[in-house]
């Protein structure tokens, strides 16, 4: 891998180990704190937001990236931050009035109750600090400032663990009591961020001055562009969350929170995928504004083949491990069957997987092309859990993720192979699943069934950890394309 890419990685990669660490704390933190019906209505409000920001943003994060990254001026940064700002500005407060004017009905929605509509304005504020976040971090991505960017991310996750902390205590406090003080707190970080954001685009690019600024591009090519991914990015967010808020008529928040749990838990790969795809995607984008297409197929094939390294593996020990290891982590309510996590983690595996090649798609403005995508999967996700979940509530829920998820894969390689020369590497990543495979064998003897009698030795799983991880590194370090080689130093 490319140095600079390599470098952004680390440092991008440390910010989100510390934020998934603090995220995975949370867990402990809140089911023990609060009812299991408040932590689902707290799961479902940071759903509800995510489904939200692309309305919001109107997917300029990734136009931001597309377009400003590389030798673009001072002056032409800080006016489109204005003026794309703004639109998002306009669109926050369009949705906030008619939430709040329907507040009952989208409480009804987004947590199966209408009482709960007092967590409405708490909600909205939430979504406006992370859009608000998300907006300046993609002129900062655009820019390269990846230590900038980890920072945040790092005062960020602290701020929020140690405000929840803070406010939980030791428990008996409703989440209507704390939630807007909470986010209070997000949105005043949220605008120190984006003025923090703004000084820095006025100090200009060293790339721009090197180079030669690009000429400015039309507001109005921005949002044709926009326009297809904010459906692109609903339906994706669709597809992802609609197994919760059928979940949240069918069962109730009760059971939307040992799923939520279970999700937090079997979703820890996808910090893999979410730091290779942060980083990639500003490196591919200069490639291809170059004509290096061959360089962007190949730093593709790297980033899939180092995703499968890094993501199998944890996968497969948490599909094996996450039965026991949630009521530990939580309390004994949080059961789920061993089949929801093995479920999950395939759902996690498969998207990291699309998210990687879908960079190329929208790269060569294949956007209605992958808008065609999400739909298909959306529907298909929709369909499999009307059929699925009602008969095998959470099971049935991550099964349609599952299928779902494993059906773009196929047919995104295929459009990204129009889209530069290369092929998807899958038996190179059927070689990795295979070595994860084999090192996940001790675990699997450690927790298997036949252990059922008796408590989990964590000695034993410790154990077998360690034997399996130093096994698959040994599998992959005899291969001529090991993916462990390839994200050391040369």
């Amino acid at each position: 891998m490319p140095a600079t890419l390599r470098t952004g990685t680390a440092l991008y990669a440390s910010a989100l180990l510390l934020d998934r660490l603090l995220g995975l704390l949370l867990l402990p933190l809140l089911t023990r704190a609060l009812s299991s019906a408040d932590y689902g209505a707290w799961t479902q409000t940071a759903v509800a937001a995510g489904i939200l920001m692309p309305v919001v943003l109107l997917a300029t994060p990734t136009a931001v990236v597309r377009s400003f990254s590389g030798a673009v001026g001072a002056s032409m940064r800080l006016r489109f931050f204005g003026r794309l700002g703004g639109v998002a500005l306009a669109l926050f407060l369009t949705c906030a009035v008619v939430a709040l004017l329907w507040r009952e009905p989208f409480a009804g929605v987004v947590y199966g109750e209408a009482g709960r509509g007092a967590l409405v304005p708490a909600l909205l504020a939430l979504l406006a600090a992370d859009a608000t976040v998300d907006f300046a971090t993609a002129w900062l991505r655009a820019t390269a400032r990846m230590g900038w960017i980890a920072a945040v991310l790092a005062l960020r996750s602290g701020l929020r663990f140690g405000v929840v902390l803070w406010l939980v205590g030791d428990g008996g406090v409703a989440l209507a009591d704390w939630l807007g003080d909470y986010a209070a707190v997000q949105c005043a970080l949220a605008l120190a961020v984006l003025a923090g954001t703004w000084l820095l685009l006025r100090r200009g690019d060293r790339a721009a001055a090197a180079s030669g600024a690009r000429s400015a591009p039309e507001l109005r090519e921005l949002l044709a562009f926009c326009l297809p991914l904010v459906a692109l990015a609903l339906f994706t967010a669709f597809s992802a969350s609609f197994d919760r808020f059928l979940l949240v008529q069918l069962l109730g928040l009760d059971a939307v929170a040992v799923y939520a749990a279970a999700v937090s838990l079997s979703g820890i790969p996808a910090l893999f995928y979410t730091v290779l795809g942060f980083t990639l995607f500003p490196v591919l984008a200069r490639h291809w504004s170059e004509g290096r297409r061959d360089e962007a197929a190949r730093l593709t094939t790297q980033a899939l083949q180092v995703f499968a390294f890094l993501g199998l593996p944890v996968a497969l020990a948490l599909a094996l491990a996450g039965p026991v290891l949630l009521p530990l982590l939580s309390t004994a309510e949080y059961r789920a069957e061993p089949a929801v996590f093995a479920l999950l983690g395939l759902a996690v595996a498969a998207f990291g997987l699309y998210q990687i090649v879908l960079y190329a798609l929208l790269l060569d403005g294949r956007s209605r092309q992958v808008l065609a995508l999400a739909m298909a999967a959306a529907a298909l996700n929709a369909l499999l859990n009307l059929v699925l979940a009602p008969r095998w509530g959470l099971v049935g829920a991550a099964a349609a993720a599952a299928a779902s998820n494993a059906a773009m894969v196929p047919w995104a390689a295929r459009l990204a192979a129009r889209a530069m020369p290369w092929s998807f590497p899958w038996l190179r990543l059927a070689g990795v699943a295979w070595r994860a495979a084999v090192a996940a064998l001790p675990l699997a003897w450690a927790t298997g069934p036949w252990h059922a009698a008796e408590p989990v030795s964590w000695a034993w799983v410790i154990g077998a950890l360690g034997l399996g991880s130093g096994l698959y590194f040994a599998l992959d370090w005899r291969h001529s394309d090991s993916a462990a080689r390839m994200l050391l130093p040369k």
